[in-house]
């Protein structure tokens, strides 16, 4: 078989499209292949899913794919979109931690570079996003499937962006973007469940504060060793959910410590 019947060329249904990379939508400038040209008698010989298709692609998108070894047009899309993500990863978070109006505040140096990485950063977002075009190929006609719309919610609020809800949240909830940023990755990509598992550390960290400070001031008047009122105080709160600090250490002060006066005879 020679390429040219093992290959077609995938050509845009609508004019506007033409010359333009399918996987970013900047200007092509070569063609990728799906499969891999390579790769092609192990496509042939196995019969593992491939498309055989030519596809128009920016020099950029063509060379991140030369690592690629799938077969499929969603395959080698996911890959290049993966590999661009990763390239421009500190210009995608400059973009989602900074606003144009927060720029007012740096000094002109710093003000100048980050403006390069907001530019950097939405060029790059804009390329991830990009669906691909309607094409045709050996005569047949491919719409590109309607991909529905990710949303991001903050209790009641939606937002079509990461960078919006980010933005969002961080103000309304008080929470650097970093902080935020860290605790959405770590919480199935979900804002509400991110904002909980914030408060909840710090709450947990101020009642931690607590404990230790009314802990030893107990110790402190009464002539304790701290380490006996911790752990007694911690004692009497994990076996009654309900109890304050406060009552743990009335509690420990009439069971365990209060002075005991000789009965009158």
């Amino acid at each position: 078989m020679t390429l040219a019947t093992d290959y077609h060329l995938l050509v845009p249904t609508y004019s506007n499209d033409f010359n333009t990379c399918f996987y970013c939508g900047c200007i092509a400038s070569a063609h990728d292949y799906a499969p891999p040209l390579q790769y092609l008698e192990f496509y042939l010989a196995t019969r593992e899913p491939s498309e055989f298709l030519q596809v128009p692609c920016c020099s950029e998108c063509h060379d991140h794919l030369k690592a690629c070894k799938a077969g499929t047009l969603d395959e080698r899309r996911t890959f290049a979109k993966a590999r661009l993500a990763k390239k421009y990863d500190k210009a995608l978070t400059i973009y989602e931690m900074w606003t144009e109006a927060e720029l007012a505040t740096l000094d002109f140096s710093l003000r100048h570079s980050i403006e390069a990485g907001l530019k950097l950063g939405g060029e790059t977002a804009e390329r991830l996003g990009y669906p691909g075009f309607a094409y045709e190929t050996a005569g047949l006609q491919h719409n590109m499937q309607h991909q529905p719309v990710s949303y991001f919610d903050v209790f009641g609020e939606r937002f079509s962006t990461f960078r919006e809800a980010l933005e969002f949240a961080s103000k309304a909830y008080r929470i650097p973007k970093n902080t935020l940023k860290e605790y959405f990755a770590d919480n199935n990509n979900n804002f509400e469940l991110a904002i909980q598992a914030i408060h909840k550390q710090v709450a947990e960290k101020e009642f931690n504060q607590q404990l230790k400070q009314q802990c030893a001031a107990f110790a402190k008047q009464h002539k304790q060793a701290v380490i006996f009122v911790h752990k007694q105080v911690e004692r009497y709160l994990s076996e009654n959910d309900d109890m304050t600090i406060s009552e743990a250490l009335e509690h420990l002060y009439q069971t365990r410590v209060k002075p005991q006066h000789p009965a009158k005879r």
